[in-house]
Parts: C-alpha cells; sequence; structure tokens
C-alpha cells in the first residue's frame, strides 16, 4: 500500500469510530479501543503482505 492508500484507509477507521461513537453514546472506552485496535491490526497485516 502507498502512503497516501495507509492515510485514506487510517481515516476511513477513525470516521468508524467517530460514527461509532455517535451512534452509541454508551460506548465504552475499552470497547472504543478494542474495536479501533482490530480494524488497525487488519490494516497493518495488510500493508504488510507481500505483494
Amino acid at each position: 500500500m502507498t502512503a497516501i492508500e495507509l492515510n485514506d484507509e487510517f481515516k476511513k477507521i477513525l470516521e468508524y469510530g467517530y460514527i461509532l461513537g455517535n451512534e452509541n453514546k454508551t460506548i465504552k472506552a475499552n470497547e472504543f479501543i478494542d474495536e479501533m485496535s482490530a480494524q488497525l491490526k487488519v490494516l497493518f497485516e495488510k500493508n504488510n503482505d507481500p505483494v
């Protein structure tokens, strides 16, 4: 992945977290962190896979 693609994917993940927080006002910090970690892990693995 290029730096631009990584930035776009990271932005999507942050937007997802923002939307999730707005939809569910009772989300706990640890739930938010777990969800963001899971999505960032996928992005990290996708970026480090050999082409």
